[in-house]
Order: structure tokens, then sequence, then C-alpha cells
């Protein structure tokens, strides 16, 4: 999508993580918008960013996440 990266490269994106981290501080990083879902994916899915498309499996062992 164009708008996304005129995001990226715009004054608006955001670093994940500061650029100086303190030591023993927690840090949850900021989501910038790659890529999206189709409208109908996002229904679908619970959300339009596919970074955050994380389905819950409990009998899987690996952190009971699917593999999407």
């Amino acid at each position: 999508m164009d708008v996304i990266k005129e995001l990226q490269n715009s004054d608006l994106f955001i670093r994940p993580i500061p650029e100086n981290p303190v030591i023993a501080m927690a840090y949850v990083p900021f989501q910038n918008a790659r890529k999206l879902y189709s409208p109908e994916q996002g229904i679908c899915s619970g959300t339009m960013f596919p970074e955050l498309n994380k389905p819950f499996d409990p009998e899987r062992k690996k952190g009971g996440m699917k593999d999407v």
C-alpha cells in the first residue's frame, strides 16, 4: 500500500524501541503498519494487522500459538 510506505518514510514513523533504551526498563515495541489485511481477512482474523494475528491453539506445546 502506498499509504504505508508514505508513513514509513515520514516524520510519523516511530522507532519500535527507543534509540537509547535504559537498562532494566521494560519496553513494549510501537507498532508501525507494515502491511494490512483486506477488510474481509481482517474481519475473519479479528485484526487488520498480520503481525497481531496470533491464533491460540491450546493443543500446541510451543506457547499455544498456531502457525499462521
